[in-house]
């Protein structure tokens, strides 16, 4: 009987021993899942953060704001311009604002995280940063 009880604690022991690496892999495959999760999505904001400069740059830089973002394959829609690409979505809204001695464009560039089409709002897409652009064109003074 002596040697039946020591199997039986053998078994035992080994039972913990697997349910104890079971557990301890399963904890370790939720670490590198969230890793990989996070991972993408840094990858996705710097990809988006460049893109969204670029826009900016562009924008500051173009004599019609309008035909730079429709050269850029951007679409109007509903008064804002839309692109998606990949994992995010770049939005830009403007106005024009006239002043004593010209106009002050004033554009915002806003990136949002999630794919999406374009002509849909989700309200679960996370906007990941909003970036200001502002040009100064002189013209005739106005009355």
């Amino acid at each position: 009987m002596g040697k039946r009880n020591r199997s039986n604690v053998l078994l035992v022991e080994i039972l913990i021993a697997v349910l104890f690496f079971m557990l301890s892999a399963t904890v370790l495959v939720r670490v590198f899942v969230m890793a990989r999760n996070m991972t993408t999505r840094a990858s996705v904001e710097t990809q988006a953060l460049a893109e969204a400069q670029n826009v900016a740059d562009t924008l500051y830089a173009a004599e019609d704001p309008d035909a730079a973002l429709e050269k850029m394959e951007f679409r109007l829609y509903h008064g804002a311009w839309s692109k998606a690409d990949g994992d995010f979505t770049l939005y830009v809204e403007s106005e024009e604002i006239p002043a004593d001695a010209g106009t002050l464009w004033k554009g915002v560039v806003r990136v949002f995280y999630h794919n999406r089409n374009v002509e849909q709002v989700r309200p679960e897409d996370e906007e990941l940063f909003a970036l200001p652009c502002t040009r100064y064109r002189e013209g005739e003074a106005q009355a």
